[in-house]
């Protein structure tokens, strides 16, 4: 345990760190576009979100995230984490044989919240032809990518900070392999007991090899009007596109003991609707997600989580 003193000293600083981390990122926003001209969409799998009760409420979560998931949403969400929490979450009947998973783990001290997260996304078995049409065989693409994400308070505020590294690979005949890395940066405020706002800058800076990746910024507001009731919404700008994309959710809770809740959720991501349930037993959440896919031949598909706090 750290002493009173040190913990006071801690949160003075991070309450003068806040206008300077204000400050650093608009300056970003505002000088970015002329710095990088292009129009970058590498990397997509960075913004399809995580947790299948976020993408059962329309991946609206940028001020809702509140667990160890919130290392990729929203990492200032990761100080409401009590001590510890694990989070997995596992996509079945992808089409193109695509795999996308996702683990977490976050870790509440006295100094603040820690969280280490994982997230793969991949293709197996891809046909691979030469220039003459000739058949090579199969070869398998998957992207990792690990977050390091820190979260604390700051009075009203929560502010959170990940970094991120990124590898691509790709075993061709001959091997192939990228590194990268990048960062993320979060804001959360307590406006009101019935009100949270939170704000997300994804991807500052994030290059894999010579590629890269367009920031996302993210405003949200969760919403709690009546006991049981919760209401989200966020806005993305995805950098060097002129669309904003709306993201939107609900969920009702039904309390049958203090250790036994269940939950049904539904939600709209820029056009495509999502429905998924929830049931909490305990110390373990175990979540589903039915999504709708915006580009027609992903098609839809089924997200599981299970996260366990202790």
């Amino acid at each position: 345990m750290l002493p009173t003193n040190l913990k006071e000293r801690g949160k003075k600083m991070l309450k003068k760190c806040i206008p300077i981390l204000l400050v650093t990122i608009s300056f970003f926003l505002v000088w970015s576009p002329s710095l990088f001209a292009d129009d970058n969409h590498a990397m997509p799998m960075l913004r399809m979100g995580v947790g299948a009760r976020a993408l059962a409420m329309g991946g609206a979560y940028v001020a809702e995230a509140h667990d160890a998931s919130a290392g990729y949403w929203n990492p200032a969400g990761l100080s409401q984490i009590e001590f510890i929490n694990l989070t997995f979450m596992y996509s079945a009947s992808l089409s193109q044989d695509r795999q996308y998973n996702f683990f977490a783990y976050g870790h509440r001290f006295d100094f603040g919240a820690l969280g280490l997260s994982w997230l793969g996304s991949g293709i197996k078995d891809v046909e691979e032809y030469g220039s003459s049409g000739d058949y090579k065989g199969n070869f398998n693409a998957m992207d990792n990518v690990f977050l390091f994400s820190y979260g604390n308070e700051a009075g009203k505020f929560l502010i959170g900070g990940t970094f991120k590294v990124i590898n691509q690979k790709i075993d061709y005949s001959d091997s192939y392999s990228k590194t990268g890395v990048g960062f993320d940066a979060g804001l959360k405020y307590q406006a009101t007991d019935e009100v949270t706002l939170g704000v997300a800058f994804k991807d500052l800076g994030t290059k894999v090899g010579e590629d890269r990746v367009p920031m996302n910024t993210r405003l949200g507001a969760a919403l709690y009007p009546l006991s049981g009731f919760t209401f989200t919404t966020d806005v993305e700008k995805i950098e060097h596109r002129r669309d904003l994309k709306f993201h939107f959710g609900g969920e009702y809770t039904y309390e049958f003991t203090t250790d036994y809740f269940a939950s049904l959720r539904g939600g709209v991501s820029d056009g495509s609707f999502s429905i998924g349930c929830g049931l909490k037993i305990y110390k373990f959440d175990l979540d589903y997600a039915y999504v709708t896919e915006s580009e027609d031949f992903l098609k839809e598909n089924h997200r599981i989580s299970l996260s366990v706090t202790f």
